[in-house]
């Protein structure tokens, strides 16, 4: 049977960037059971509620995340609400040790990672306007695209502290640009333009700094490890 590991906040409300009409949403990852790694299954399921929005995700698949610097998954080790199912191993605490080094052992896919973000909202951005939707959606993936290169940039600024980079203070000049933008204080496109013509400036001129970085096998050896050894005991346990 499966069982669950932990459970964390992640999303805006994990880095201090929501409105009041921001659910809250969690990634919940659970070990697998004995028939899921027998017939080589990975499940994963989304639920939606009317407050909060769950995730749901084999621990298998976090390492693989990690490794490639997925910043949605990354989030995972810093989120500020975290509960944890198993007390005997506890996977995060350990996952959690580590976090910066694993934040920061494969920084030139992070920099292709968030490229990538930052494209797909830019193009959602463009057929939105294309079509007139609702000005709010436009706002929101404009908001999308600065923070992801924001971040990139903060990160770096921050002397990799991954921590810093992500979570906005209250006091934060950068914090109120964003919010302003998520709630509709620009009402143009000329004036979101700005805004994403200039992050794609400031990803370009970073991605050197991102691109001559080293990756760190000895932390990605560490946490596969460390994960298998998780679901071996588990699974152990299943069977006795």
């Amino acid at each position: 049977m499966r069982e669950n590991a932990f459970k964390v906040l992640v999303g805006s409300h994990n880095y201090n960037l929501n409105t009041a009409n921001s659910d809250k949403d969690y990634k919940m990852f659970f070990y697998p059971s004995f028939e899921d790694l027998y017939s080589g299954e990975k499940y994963s399921k989304a639920t939606t509620g009317e407050t909060e929005d769950v995730e749901l995700h084999d621990i298998r698949k976090l390492p693989d995340m990690l490794w490639k610097s997925n910043v949605n998954f990354l989030e995972v080790l810093f989120s500020k609400e975290v509960e944890e199912y198993r007390a005997y191993f506890n996977l995060y605490k350990e996952l959690h040790s580590k976090r910066e080094e694993i934040a920061s052992m494969n920084l030139p896919y992070l920099y292709d990672a968030c490229m990538g973000m930052f494209h797909k909202k830019k193009k959602e951005f463009e057929r939105d306007i294309e079509k007139s939707v609702d000005w709010s959606k436009v706002s929101k993936h404009t908001m999308s695209v600065t923070r992801i290169v924001d971040f990139l940039h903060r990160y770096e600024a921050n002397n990799w502290s991954f921590e810093n980079a992500i979570y906005y203070s209250e006091n934060e000049h950068m914090r109120n640009t964003l919010l302003d933008i998520r709630n509709g204080k620009y009402e143009t496109e000329t004036e979101l333009r700005v805004f994403i013509d200039g992050s794609e400036r400031l990803l370009q001129a970073i991605k050197p700094v991102y691109k001559s970085k080293q990756t760190n096998e000895e932390v990605k050896e560490w946490m596969y490890k460390t994960v298998k050894w998780e679901v071996e005991e588990k699974i152990f346990t299943e069977l006795q």
